[in-house]
């Protein structure tokens, strides 16, 4: 006697900078899931991220010859809407590899399900490997930061590493001040098979070994967050002058939306370096409630993934909902002519 075939099932993928979180869902309950390394093509390159990709939905999908309904994506490589349609592309490579698969492709940043998540006015801060900030108030939406390492990301986990890392090179050189960063530094690059040489070699081979190393920058950010906390005046400032960067964006999607002092909403804290009790925590929160106090403060977290994801699929899946939000974020999104109030189930 034959097994009958799985019930079709939707594929949910999110991700930013330094993680991948993949799972499959029927209706409202997921089935399976899966974690894995960052597959944003800044960060670890195109061919990396589709391997990933592949390897993250081989794991959750039990039958490759059965297509997905629809791919829901909310990712932090979706900077730009053209950055969200190559996203969308790079998945389309990865199912073809995994099945063949096929199936509509919704890509959106990672910030969208966050705005959706709160009723009424909401600001989402997000700090992890990078950053970013979103604010909706009615039908005002606006977004700040999020273009990447290079163009934004102030205050975020690789800027907050890099500029730790640039703290020990300047005291290696006697530029700059002693700090406990020098022997953190030391440690962080211990591991790699680098000999001979001093400080300066082993962190130049550590963090230009190989291509796609920001993830592995990012994690210096901890040590920075550690010398802080243990009062080192260097790395003191270094998270001050994050957290200065944390409010600026902040604010700047407050004020785009009309969120000033007095209205009531809700603060959303996403990324781990806002959802752990870290120092630089500390200091964001102590600008909000000196300068817009909130109503209610969330910490997006793992579990929240499948339910923010399940709702941006149910608005893939009413038309008239889904224009306004291509119009707000950055957003690809493949037609579902076929699926309507059907393929919810």
């Amino acid at each position: 006697m034959t097994s009958p075939p799985p019930p079709p099932a939707w594929l949910l993928l999110e991700g930013g900078g330094s993680h991948t979180w993949a799972a499959t869902a029927t209706g409202d309950t997921v089935l399976t899931t899966a974690e894995g390394p960052s597959t944003s093509p800044r960060s670890v390159g195109e061919e990396r991220a589709v391997h990933t990709l592949v390897d993250l939905i081989g794991q959750v999908w039990d039958n490759p010859t059965t297509a997905p309904l629809g791919v829901v994506a909310a990712h932090g490589a979706a900077s730009t809407r053209a950055a969200a349609g190559d996203f969308a592309a790079l998945i389309r490579r990865a199912l073809a590899l995994v099945g063949p698969m096929a199936g509509p492709v919704l890509v959106t940043n990672d910030l969208t399900p966050l705005l959706l998540s709160a009723p009424g006015p909401v600001c989402v801060a997000a700090c992890g490997t990078g950053t970013g900030f979103a604010a909706r108030n009615g039908a005002r939406w606006a977004r700040s930061s999020g273009l990447e390492w290079l163009l934004s990301d102030e205050g975020g986990g690789h800027d907050l590493a890099v500029a730790g890392l640039r703290a020990v090179v300047r005291a290696l050189d006697g530029r700059g001040p002693g700090t406990v960063l020098t022997g953190l530094a030391q440690a962080w690059c211990a591991e790699s098979d680098c000999t001979g040489g001093d400080l300066g070699e082993h962190l130049f081979f550590h963090v230009y070994r190989e291509e796609g190393a920001k993830p592995l920058v990012a994690t210096f950010a901890q040590h920075v967050l550690e010398a802080a906390e243990d009062g080192d005046a260097v790395a003191g400032r270094l998270v001050e002058n994050a957290a200065d960067e944390l409010a600026a964006g902040a604010a700047a999607v407050c004020r785009a939306t009309g969120i000033t002092t007095g209205t009531d909403y809700t603060l959303l804290l996403s990324g781990s370096l806002l959802t752990e009790a870290t120092f630089l925590r500390g200091h964001f929160m102590t600008w909000a409630h000196e300068n817009l106090p909130p109503t209610a403060l969330l910490w997006h977290t793992p579990k929240s993934r499948p339910e923010d994801l399940l709702r941006l699929r149910d608005l893939w899946l009413t038309p008239q909902a889904l224009p306004p939000l291509t119009a707000a974020m950055p957003i690809h999104s493949d037609p579902v002519p076929s699926m309507a109030e059907g393929a919810r189930t």
